[in-house]
């Protein structure tokens, strides 16, 4: 498995259209979003277990 650095990452988004850009930035905040979603619905989860 390869790895790629942090600015190679910059590097090629800086090489998309600034609409790919947005397009990007858009789905990484909705992914984001829903796994803190997924965060929170896991920690109330076991706040919930730990009560009974």
């Amino acid at each position: 498995m390869s790895t790629i650095s942090f600015q190679e990452i910059i590097d090629s988004v800086e090489k998309l259209s600034i609409d790919e850009q947005d397009y990007l930035f858009e789905l990484i905040k909705k992914r984001r979003i829903e796994k803190r979603r997924l965060e929170i619905a896991n920690d109330a989860q076991a706040i919930l277990e730990s009560f009974k």
